[in-house]
């Protein structure tokens, strides 16, 4: 086409071409980036458990921040900053259900992370993750200490080497992956394998001879199964020296990822401020990893291997490496991790596996064979299974009980190949029937 048939066509319309209206503002507008007009924070956007506070100029909260919501209702809602979206904007995870949160409604800056009551006020206790009763019990005494859920674990100058042996009551357990004092174990399995009914004899067994304190998380645990936990403990008369914190499988992910957290700081200050050892059982370690994995999706970030959230190892580093023992005291952590569809390989599991001082693997052919518990003395391992420290009459048995095992295991895979006929005697066989 010519300049000038081009020329001919717009001068035929130019009422069109001078209707398009002028842009009053850019594509991209900064409004949620003004500070809050009142002065005070308020809730500028909420979806889900993801809620956006503005705030005055300078005012904005560091990372990891506790914001209290001011409504008029009784039940609590905790907000923890994750983000910072502009200079003026915060994005934050809800601990509780935002249900009924409007936008406009004032926040309040703790000025300081989550904390949790500590010490022996909370002893026989049932918490949730912000350190409330929920045990129908008479509140907390007032003046019960706090601390802070976010912490830097001992440095490496403080911690003490963990080459003492302790004593689980379960004599699989001390023969094929003895349990380090101070250290850290997990029992990996499946689902249906024994992971929880272990963690609970594990409890029973030790509470008779342990004479330190009880820390319990239960992490996305079911309603069922911490019931029976809180009966069990009442009736074997140990729960006087224990404390349970609970993130329910029906609570938002933020409690649900930082439960271990604040279960984690009770006992940290059982072994700090009042040099007690501690017995820190977690279940289950996966379900932390979930719920951070639905935490970082709620937050826009892009997904890492097989969906995991990309801050997948520091998350556990972050709560493994604050496990240790000090000079005087220790905590003892046994966990439980659901591997998914028996995938030791998945990156959950293999990120916990790199912490552990003892790793005990329970097998899925030994559960459905009834050989309970169902640990499998080849996959099972632990940094103790030295003669200079369990020396050798505990060394012998294990290295019979491997090799036992091994064997089983062949004639386990053999028979599947070749059928079970191909152990019955010689003389059953056809061809020795027909004399050949």
């Amino acid at each position: 086409m010519s300049r000038a048939a081009r020329c001919a066509i717009l001068a035929a319309f130019p009422q069109e071409v001078n209707a398009l209206p002028a842009r009053s503002k850019p594509l991209f507008s900064k409004e949620g980036s003004r500070p809050s007009p009142s002065g005070r924070a308020v809730v500028s956007a909420v979806s889900g458990s993801v809620v956006d506070v503005r705030f005055p100029p300078g005012a904005l909260p560091e990372i990891n921040t506790a914001l209290e919501v001011l409504w008029d209702r009784p039940e609590a809602l905790v907000l923890e900053v994750q983000q910072h979206v502009n200079p003026c904007t915060a994005r934050c995870v809800a601990i509780q259900e935002t249900a009924g949160l409007a936008c406009g409604t004032e926040v309040a800056d703790t000025g300081a992370p989550i904390t949790v009551p500590v010490g022996d006020a909370v002893l026989g206790r049932m918490l949730n993750v912000v350190g409330t009763p929920i045990d129908r019990g008479p509140p907390l005494p007032p003046g019960v200490p706090r601390d802070r859920i976010h912490r830097r674990p001992p440095a490496l100058s403080e911690q003490a080497p963990n080459t003492q042996v302790f004593q689980s009551g379960i004599k699989v357990i001390d023969l094929l992956a003895p349990l380090a004092h101070g250290g850290k174990a997990a029992m990996f399995g499946g689902a249906g394998v024994g992971k929880t009914v272990l963690i609970m004899e594990l409890i029973r067994t030790i509470a008779d001879r342990y004479a330190g304190t009880s820390v319990f998380a239960g992490v996305g645990e079911r309603s069922r199964e911490g019931h029976e936990l809180w009966r069990d403990l009442g009736r074997s008369g140990v729960l006087d020296r224990t404390v349970l914190v609970f993130g329910q499988m029906n609570e938002p992910p933020g409690a649900r990822w930082r439960v271990a957290l604040s279960a984690l700081t009770v006992a940290e200050h059982f072994r700090d401020a009042m040099q007690r050892d501690v017995l820190l059982l977690i279940d289950n370690v996966f379900r932390f990893v979930q719920a951070g994995s639905e935490v970082s999706g709620l937050l826009g970030r892009l997904p890492s291997r097989v969906g995991y959230q990309p801050t997948l190892g520091t998350e556990i580093a972050e709560l493994e490496e604050r496990i240790a023992s000090v000079r005087g005291a220790a905590v003892t952590s046994i966990q439980a991790v659901y591997v998914p569809a028996d995938d030791f390989t998945d990156p959950a599991v293999a990120e916990t596996f790199t912490h552990l001082d003892s790793s005990i693997v329970l097998s899925r052919d030994m559960a459905s064979d009834g050989l309970y518990p169902a640990v499998d003395p080849l996959a099972s391992s632990s940094s103790l299974n030295d003669p200079s420290v369990v020396g050798p009459a505990t060394t012998r048995p294990r290295k019979r009980c491997g090799g036992s095992s091994r064997s089983t295991g062949n004639c386990r895979k053999s028979s599947r190949f070749w059928g079970s006929r191909s152990w019955a005697p010689r003389t059953a066989r056809p061809w020795a029937a027909r004399g050949g």
